[in-house]
């Protein structure tokens, strides 16, 4: 069905008049195994581009360094529609294209519901970055998805050679592979909406109605039977909603009010589709302005090499005018939310803050981290860690033979005593703490700083599973002092990067079994 519903929608005179499909294949081949994919992007075209066969972009295969065995290559070429149908009808029978001679593999390529990817700002939807050139009116999206990865697991298993291939990839295609790992293996079909381009402005200053333009490209030669759907969101709630009949030029959208954002629909009435689409963008409706008056003054210091320092310093002496001195009702609704956000991330384990006298509360937390995200895998990172901190934290990790792995600096805390069998007495109180070491999997490691010098940093760090991410969280303080003194132990945005480093750090200190404190039996 799908198939079918991709050639009936690039058929449609209201989404464009497409003569043409530019094929990307990023094909990879790992030792000596037969080519496979390893993510496909087909493009409509409205241009009459002549057919090519297979064309390189990447002058060579292109070597990984964080995989030695994997290489790949970008391939590109034009076909006909009617061709490309062909190409996707054997793929979803036979599992394998022939292609000159050379078996192209790919997983378990299973056909899932079509969708329409409006124009929209970074973030606002998940193929952002993986297609090519979605301006304008948006597109609609046709993909087989590989479930199985057998082909691209490696690639998902190694985030390093992922990061790699993506960024040697940019330089031929502008997509970001390594932020959809999921698409991995698969065939994505981009149909843009190139037949209707819509464009919104605020009609006055004192109206709410905003103004637009509808055009049409001159291959449309039907009758248009267009509707626009106009709506703006705010907190999860839609606060203005229009539904009005188009006609080509100038249309009123009468909104009844316009501060912020919204987002639009075109809607073929004819076919029942969506031919265009996007955001509407900010405009200010609220008065609220100020009179400023500016005064630069210096400000001027002796740095330790004895040379001046000027900075130009501006202060402003400034008056609001809002009109008069009750609070919008926007306000209200504002201040409330961040309230609740701010209850609401202290209730989550995103961020908790501690206070003196408060030891066993963080532990607790610490706690509840590992029981949590501990099942895959737990990274315990800090210079003053020692045994009585493992025993405190990583050996309430309930999860069977979860690999543990704990790096200390070996520095001592100010009521500790550093003697010179510092690191035996760690492992000694370690193997005396332990009655039954029941699928325990511990490291403990001194760390190898010769590379990049002494670490300060504290981290609990879960490493990624095939179906989850890397989640790190920064404790504030070590693990020895938790709870003792005013800290926040907060989630950190991009937990991979702690990850990596880690990592890195791990690896080249390892590698010297005089660094290894202690370690189970089964490890």
């Amino acid at each position: 069905m799908t198939i079918e519903s991709m050639e009936k929608i690039s058929a449609i005179p209201s989404i464009g008049n497409f003569k043409c499909i530019e094929l990307f294949e990023v094909i990879g081949i790992k030792d000596s195994n037969p080519p496979f994919n390893i993510f496909s992007l087909a493009v409509a075209h409205e241009t009459d581009l002549p057919l090519t066969e297979k064309e390189k972009i990447t002058p060579k295969l292109i070597k990984l360094k964080a995989d030695k065995s994997l290489k790949f290559g970008v391939f590109k070429r034009i076909v006909s529609i009617e061709g490309f149908v062909n190409i996707i009808s054997d793929l979803v029978t036979t599992e394998a294209n022939e292609d000159n001679g050379n078996k192209l593999c790919y997983g378990h390529l299973k056909a899932i519901p079509p969708v329409y990817v409006p124009a929209l700002e970074r973030g606002k939807n998940e193929f952002l970055g993986l297609l090519k050139n979605n301006f304008f009116g948006g597109s609609h999206l046709f993909e087989w998805f590989d479930e199985s990865k057998e082909y691209v697991t490696p690639l998902i298993e190694n985030l390093a050679a992922l990061d790699e291939l993506s960024g040697e990839l940019q330089k031929y295609l502008p997509i970001k592979i390594s932020t959809h790992s999921d698409r991995l293996g698969n065939i994505i079909v981009q149909i843009p909406c190139a037949a209707v381009a819509f464009s919104i402005e605020r009609k006055d200053k004192q109206s709410h109605q905003l103004l637009s333009n509808l055009a049409v490209s001159p291959h449309f030669s039907g009758e248009i039977n267009f509707s626009g759907i106009f709506w703006r969101e705010k907190h999860g709630s839609m606060i203005d909603f229009q539904k009005i009949p188009l006609v080509e030029g100038r249309n009123i959208i009468p909104f009844q009010q316009i501060n912020g954002g919204g987002y639009y629909t075109i809607w073929d009435e004819s076919n029942q589709i969506i031919c265009a689409g996007g955001e509407i963008t900010f405009f200010l409706e609220q008065v609220n302005f100020s009179i400023s008056m500016q005064e630069q003054i210096q400000r001027i210091s002796k740095l330790p090499d004895k040379t001046k320092q000027k900075i130009d310093i501006v202060a402003q002496t400034s008056k609001n005018h809002i009109g008069n001195h009750v609070k919008d009702y926007r306000d209200w609704v504002t201040d409330r939310l961040l309230k609740k956000r701010k209850h609401d991330l202290q209730n989550s384990l995103s961020l908790r803050p501690f206070k003196r006298g408060m030891r066993q509360e963080a532990l607790d937390f610490i706690r509840e981290l590992i029981k949590k995200y501990g099942k895959n895998g737990i990274y315990l990172w800090d210079p003053y860690l020692n045994a009585q901190d493992l025993l405190e934290t990583v050996f309430f990790n309930p999860h069977d033979d979860s690999p543990i792995k704990a790096l200390t600096g070996l520095k001592i805390a100010p009521q500790e005593n550093k003697t010179s069998s510092y690191k035996a007495d760690f492992a000694n109180k370690i193997n005396q703490a332990i009655l039954q070491a029941s699928q325990l999997d511990l490291t403990f490691v001194n760390a190898d700083c010769s590379k990049d010098g002494d670490f300060h940093d504290r981290f609990i760090i879960f490493p990624q599973a095939i179906d989850k991410p890397v989640r790190a969280w920064s404790l504030g303080t070590s693990v020895n002092s938790l709870g003792n003194s005013f800290h926040i132990i907060q989630e950190v945005e991009d937990g991979q990067i702690i990850a990596d480093a880690f990592e890195e750090m791990w690896e080249q200190s390892i590698n010297d079994e005089d660094n290894i404190i202690w370690k189970s039996n089964n490890n």
